[in-house]
């Protein structure tokens, strides 16, 4: 690759067979979301020096057998000259296909140099593919381990609350409210990851209200949502918005898109859509390239012409939509016909038995094969449940919040 002053740089692609490859991705939406890298082997060829030409050969098929080990039938997979190797992962995003990329070159370099320091991880974000010239710019090894992190297995704080004021956050978590009864409320604020369950690393942050009756500190089941008024509602996704705004990432690319929860009530008005995008903290660019909505109180009755009109709308101005599924039958009935980027389901408020869960994720799997890309289960007691989602059918997990194990939810 060509070096350039700003740090970017410009290929022309020696391999013939890139044409395909390149203009396929070029034609999808997958260079915006920062799921397309480009992996070097430069050190692998510069350790090897005059062997470099023999060991040549032993190098690409190793790369190849990684690629096709780690990447799925769907994914793009492209060597363009002697040490540069192109990824399209249609199934993650942004920062999640860039661990995976970073994961492969590293299982390369131990594999041929015996170790993978540092200085040898050369990764770079592709921002823009013109016929056979790609421009990338260099992304930091160190940045892009952070999604690998065991965080959804230990429990411990996520690394992105890092780089947050917490003087900033005591002011967004939690908040209160007065219900129309007169009873005193509290919402507090989690910062959920949410898991690929193919690859294992972070594919977005989510967040995580809990509700919870100031007086008897007893939590409130998200299903019991459809009590509190539209008011009450809006309040607590504008407070969802307001916390979320702390995580918002000012660069796609190099952070995890955020997955907030919002009442279909709230955006199916023309108001709760110009409270998304009228923000002064948070700009419309941002919440169109970082943020996914979660429609929370989608169920049977809800209308699928609406539903859809609904989410086309806020598509238009998000990164896109998830509905979550209610744990009863014919819970996907509403968005067989919507296009949607994922589908949902909530377990924080399941009790029973291990065997009870296993058969309910089963049966939500079955309902929502092939509706969506992305099938995802939160709230899962701990990261012990994550090969029970996958053996499941669903593509993504997450560990209840902290918050949420407190308290039982009240009826």
């Amino acid at each position: 690759m060509t070096r350039h002053a700003d740090g970017a740089s410009i290929d022309r692609i020696a391999s013939a067979s890139a044409a395909a490859a390149l203009e396929r991705l070029a034609g999808s939406d997958l260079v915006e979301r920062g799921c397309v890298t480009v992996i070097s082997v430069e050190a692998i060829q510069e350790r090897t020096g005059e062997r470099w030409p023999r060991r040549r050969d032993d190098v690409w098929a190793y790369v190849g057998r990684k690629l096709d080990e780690h990447l799925s039938h769907q994914d793009i997979r492209q060597r363009l000259n002697e040490t540069d190797f192109l990824i399209g992962m249609t199934q993650e995003e942004g920062v999640a296909a860039q661990a995976v990329s970073l994961k492969i070159l590293e299982e390369v370099l131990v594999y041929f140099l015996g170790s993978a320091e540092p200085a040898d991880f050369r990764v770079r974000s592709v921002n823009r593919i013109d016929g056979m010239n790609v421009s990338a710019a260099e992304l930091d090894p160190a940045r892009i381990a952070v999604a690998r992190q065991k965080v959804s297995e230990t429990g411990a704080p996520s690394p992105y609350k890092r780089e947050i004021d917490p003087e900033e956050e005591r002011k967004r978590n939690p908040v209160s409210f007065v219900t129309a009864g007169g009873e005193t409320m509290s919402v507090h604020f989690a910062l959920e990851h949410v898991v690929s369950l193919r690859h294992n690393v972070t594919a977005a942050l989510r967040v995580q209200p809990t509700v919870s009756h100031v007086a008897s500190g007893q939590v409130v089941a998200a299903r019991y949502f459809g009590k509190l008024t539209d008011e009450e509602v809006a309040f607590i996704d504008r407070s969802a918005l307001d916390f979320a705004s702390l995580f918002m990432p000012k660069d796609s690319r190099s952070q995890p898109p955020l997955i907030v929860p919002s009442s279909f009530r709230s955006l199916g008005g023309r108001k709760g859509r110009r409270e998304l995008v009228g923000r002064g903290d948070i700009t419309a660019e941002q919440i169109r390239r970082g943020l996914f909505i979660e429609l929370i109180d989608v169920d049977r009755g809800t209308p699928p012409g609406r539903l859809a009109e609904v989410s086309a709308l806020v598509s238009a101005i998000s990164r896109g939509v998830f509905v979550r599924l209610q744990p009863v039958k014919r819970a996907a009935a509403p968005v067989r016909d919507v296009r949607l980027r994922g589908l949902t389901l909530d377990a924080s408020d399941l009790v029973g038995f291990d065997s009870q869960l296993a058969r309910l994720l089963v049966a939500v799997s079955m309902e929502a094969k092939g509706l969506t890309p992305a099938l995802v289960v939160q709230g899962l007691p701990s990261a012990d449940y994550f090969g029970m989602a996958q053996v499941a059918g669903f593509t993504h997990a997450g560990r209840r919040a902290a918050v949420a194990e407190r308290a039982r939810p009240a009826a």
